[in-house]
Protein backbone atom coordinates (compact mmCIF):
# COMPACT_ATOMS: atom_id res chain seq x y z
CA UNK A 1 0.00 0.00 0.00
CA UNK A 2 0.85 3.93 -0.62
CA UNK A 3 -0.48 6.21 1.40
CA UNK A 4 -1.70 9.66 0.06
CA UNK A 5 -1.94 13.29 1.49
CA UNK A 6 -5.08 15.13 0.53
CA UNK A 7 -6.22 18.51 1.72
CA UNK A 8 -9.96 19.56 1.60
CA UNK A 9 -10.50 22.90 2.04
CA UNK A 10 -13.12 25.87 1.33
CA UNK A 11 -14.90 28.76 2.99
CA UNK A 12 -17.61 28.19 6.15
CA UNK A 13 -20.40 26.09 5.75
CA UNK A 14 -19.21 24.05 2.41
CA UNK A 15 -19.44 20.93 3.56
CA UNK A 16 -15.86 19.96 4.09
CA UNK A 17 -16.36 17.95 7.35
CA UNK A 18 -19.09 16.30 5.96
CA UNK A 19 -17.01 15.52 2.71
CA UNK A 20 -14.18 14.27 5.07
CA UNK A 21 -16.94 12.01 7.38
CA UNK A 22 -17.35 10.01 4.76
CA UNK A 23 -14.19 8.73 4.47
CA UNK A 24 -14.16 4.72 5.18
CA UNK A 25 -12.10 3.39 8.13
CA UNK A 26 -11.14 6.55 9.43
CA UNK A 27 -10.15 8.54 12.66
CA UNK A 28 -10.87 11.97 12.89
CA UNK A 29 -8.53 14.64 15.04
CA UNK A 30 -11.06 17.36 15.54
CA UNK A 31 -9.29 20.31 16.68
CA UNK A 32 -12.48 22.98 16.24
CA UNK A 33 -13.52 22.90 19.64
CA UNK A 34 -16.89 21.46 19.51
CA UNK A 35 -18.16 17.96 19.27
CA UNK A 36 -17.43 16.07 16.33
CA UNK A 37 -20.66 15.78 15.43
CA UNK A 38 -20.63 12.50 12.78
CA UNK A 39 -20.34 8.89 13.48
CA UNK A 40 -17.07 8.69 13.03
CA UNK A 41 -14.19 7.23 15.98
CA UNK A 42 -12.29 10.65 16.26
CA UNK A 43 -10.69 12.63 19.24
CA UNK A 44 -11.48 15.78 20.64
CA UNK A 45 -8.55 18.16 20.81
CA UNK A 46 -10.07 20.34 23.71
CA UNK A 47 -6.82 21.20 24.91
CA UNK A 48 -3.15 22.39 23.52
CA UNK A 49 0.33 22.41 25.62
CA UNK A 50 2.18 22.14 22.46
CA UNK A 51 3.35 19.86 19.40
CA UNK A 52 4.89 17.23 21.19
CA UNK A 53 2.17 16.80 23.67
CA UNK A 54 -0.21 16.71 20.64
CA UNK A 55 2.00 13.94 18.86
CA UNK A 56 1.80 11.96 21.97
CA UNK A 57 -2.34 12.02 22.69
CA UNK A 58 -2.76 11.14 18.94
CA UNK A 59 -0.36 8.14 18.98
CA UNK A 60 -2.29 7.27 22.13
CA UNK A 61 -5.64 7.51 20.38
CA UNK A 62 -4.09 5.50 17.52
CA UNK A 63 -3.36 2.46 20.04
CA UNK A 64 -6.95 3.00 21.20
CA UNK A 65 -8.25 2.63 17.62
CA UNK A 66 -6.19 -0.37 16.64
CA UNK A 67 -6.77 -2.42 19.94
CA UNK A 68 -10.88 -1.80 18.88
CA UNK A 69 -10.49 -2.02 15.67
CA UNK A 70 -7.77 -4.80 15.19
CA UNK A 71 -5.47 -2.66 12.82
CA UNK A 72 -4.49 1.45 12.39
CA UNK A 73 -6.83 3.34 10.55
CA UNK A 74 -6.33 3.38 6.84
CA UNK A 75 -6.78 7.23 6.88
CA UNK A 76 -6.36 10.08 9.70
CA UNK A 77 -8.37 13.39 9.23
CA UNK A 78 -6.99 16.29 10.60
CA UNK A 79 -10.56 18.68 11.02
CA UNK A 80 -9.00 21.76 10.78
CA UNK A 81 -5.92 22.19 10.85
CA UNK A 82 -6.68 26.05 10.43
CA UNK A 83 -8.40 25.72 14.02
CA UNK A 84 -5.03 23.70 15.26
CA UNK A 85 -2.75 26.74 13.77
CA UNK A 86 -4.86 29.29 15.84
CA UNK A 87 -4.55 27.36 19.08
CA UNK A 88 -0.57 26.66 18.47
CA UNK A 89 0.03 30.27 17.64
CA UNK A 90 -2.42 31.29 20.59
CA UNK A 91 -0.27 28.32 22.93
CA UNK A 92 2.95 30.12 21.43
CA UNK A 93 1.79 33.60 22.80
CA UNK A 94 1.39 33.02 25.77
CA UNK A 95 4.58 31.19 26.24
CA UNK A 96 7.30 32.95 24.36
CA UNK A 97 8.11 36.38 23.72
CA UNK A 98 9.37 38.03 20.85
CA UNK A 99 11.16 36.30 18.07
CA UNK A 100 10.86 33.03 19.74
CA UNK A 101 7.00 33.37 18.93
CA UNK A 102 7.25 32.95 15.47
CA UNK A 103 10.23 30.53 15.68
CA UNK A 104 7.98 28.20 17.52
CA UNK A 105 4.90 28.77 15.50
CA UNK A 106 7.05 27.50 12.38
CA UNK A 107 8.90 24.62 14.58
CA UNK A 108 5.05 23.33 15.82
CA UNK A 109 4.27 23.81 11.76
CA UNK A 110 6.75 21.67 10.34
CA UNK A 111 7.19 19.17 13.50
CA UNK A 112 3.12 18.52 12.46
CA UNK A 113 3.78 17.65 9.22
CA UNK A 114 6.94 15.83 9.74
CA UNK A 115 4.79 13.79 12.14
CA UNK A 116 2.46 13.11 8.69
CA UNK A 117 4.72 12.72 6.86
CA UNK A 118 7.19 10.45 8.74
CA UNK A 119 4.97 8.60 10.87
CA UNK A 120 1.88 8.18 9.63
CA UNK A 121 2.39 8.26 5.93
CA UNK A 122 5.11 6.22 6.55
CA UNK A 123 3.46 3.19 7.89
CA UNK A 124 0.64 3.33 5.18
CA UNK A 125 -1.48 5.62 6.72
CA UNK A 126 -3.43 7.92 4.44
CA UNK A 127 -3.74 11.58 5.85
CA UNK A 128 -6.69 13.97 4.77
CA UNK A 129 -5.84 17.65 6.03
CA UNK A 130 -9.15 19.99 6.22
CA UNK A 131 -8.72 23.80 5.92
CA UNK A 132 -10.77 27.19 6.05
CA UNK A 133 -9.88 29.51 3.74
CA UNK A 134 -9.91 33.32 3.32
CA UNK A 135 -10.01 35.62 0.09
CA UNK A 136 -7.36 37.80 -0.12
CA UNK A 137 -8.03 41.21 -1.85
CA UNK A 138 -4.54 42.07 -2.41
CA UNK A 139 -3.68 38.85 -4.49
CA UNK A 140 -7.08 37.97 -5.63
CA UNK A 141 -6.63 34.56 -4.26
CA UNK A 142 -8.22 32.17 -1.52
CA UNK A 143 -5.30 31.52 0.60
CA UNK A 144 -5.13 28.69 3.98
CA UNK A 145 -3.89 31.01 7.25
CA UNK A 146 -0.72 31.20 8.04
CA UNK A 147 2.04 33.15 9.61
CA UNK A 148 5.91 33.20 8.56
CA UNK A 149 7.90 31.22 5.73
CA UNK A 150 5.38 28.67 5.80
CA UNK A 151 2.25 31.15 5.09
CA UNK A 152 4.82 32.79 2.79
CA UNK A 153 5.70 29.48 1.28
CA UNK A 154 1.48 28.85 0.25
CA UNK A 155 0.78 27.01 3.90
CA UNK A 156 -0.76 23.78 3.60
CA UNK A 157 -0.95 23.66 -0.16
CA UNK A 158 2.44 24.27 -0.40
CA UNK A 159 3.05 20.51 1.51
CA UNK A 160 0.01 18.34 -0.62
CA UNK A 161 0.28 17.18 -4.53
CA UNK A 162 -3.45 16.33 -4.06
CA UNK A 163 -6.13 19.20 -2.90
CA UNK A 164 -9.69 19.73 -3.49
CA UNK A 165 -11.77 23.17 -3.10
CA UNK A 166 -15.50 23.20 -2.01
CA UNK A 167 -17.52 25.89 -3.68
CA UNK A 168 -20.84 26.88 -1.96
CA UNK A 169 -23.46 27.68 -5.32
CA UNK A 170 -27.25 28.57 -4.65
CA UNK A 171 -28.26 25.18 -4.37
CA UNK A 172 -25.12 23.06 -4.19
CA UNK A 173 -22.01 22.46 -3.69
CA UNK A 174 -19.49 22.33 -6.57
CA UNK A 175 -16.07 20.16 -6.06
CA UNK A 176 -12.85 21.82 -7.55
CA UNK A 177 -10.17 19.04 -8.41
CA UNK A 178 -7.95 21.16 -10.75
CA UNK A 179 -8.06 25.07 -11.14
CA UNK A 180 -6.08 27.85 -11.40
CA UNK A 181 -8.52 30.10 -9.63
CA UNK A 182 -8.65 27.86 -6.62
CA UNK A 183 -6.30 26.49 -4.29
CA UNK A 184 -6.70 23.15 -5.64
CA UNK A 185 -4.15 20.95 -7.59
CA UNK A 186 -3.74 16.69 -8.53
CA UNK A 187 -1.18 14.33 -10.61
CA UNK A 188 -3.85 12.72 -11.36
CA UNK A 189 -4.33 12.66 -15.52
CA UNK A 190 -8.07 11.45 -15.95
CA UNK A 191 -10.14 13.30 -13.66
CA UNK A 192 -12.69 16.06 -14.22
CA UNK A 193 -12.09 19.66 -13.13
CA UNK A 194 -15.28 20.49 -11.49
CA UNK A 195 -18.61 18.31 -10.72
CA UNK A 196 -21.64 18.65 -8.16
CA UNK A 197 -21.07 17.29 -4.73
CA UNK A 198 -23.88 14.94 -5.03
CA UNK A 199 -21.39 12.93 -7.77
CA UNK A 200 -18.08 13.09 -5.78
CA UNK A 201 -16.84 9.93 -4.00
CA UNK A 202 -13.73 11.12 -1.65
CA UNK A 203 -12.98 7.17 -0.98
CA UNK A 204 -12.81 6.58 -5.10
CA UNK A 205 -10.89 9.16 -5.13
CA UNK A 206 -8.62 8.64 -2.18
CA UNK A 207 -8.25 5.24 -4.26
CA UNK A 208 -7.06 6.56 -7.72
CA UNK A 209 -4.59 8.45 -5.77
CA UNK A 210 -3.33 5.41 -3.76
CA UNK A 211 -2.83 3.61 -6.89
CA UNK A 212 -1.26 6.28 -9.00
CA UNK A 213 1.31 6.74 -5.77
CA UNK A 214 2.24 2.91 -6.44
CA UNK A 215 2.42 3.24 -9.69
CA UNK A 216 4.84 6.43 -9.33
CA UNK A 217 7.09 4.63 -6.71
CA UNK A 218 7.74 1.89 -9.44
CA UNK A 219 9.85 4.89 -10.82
CA UNK A 220 11.76 5.63 -7.86
CA UNK A 221 15.78 5.01 -9.02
Amino acid sequence: MAAIKLLISGFENTGKSTTASQIENAMVVNFDRKEYGFPVPHMNITAYSGIETLIDVINEKLGVYQEKMGKLPDTVVFDTVTQFYSTMQAYNDGAFKGFDIHKNNNRDTLNLNAYIEDVLIANNVNVVIVAHTIFDADTARHIIPATGQFGKAGSWLSVTNEAIFIEKKTNSFIIHQKSMKYPCRTTLKDIEESLDSSKYDINAHIAKLTASKLEATEFIL
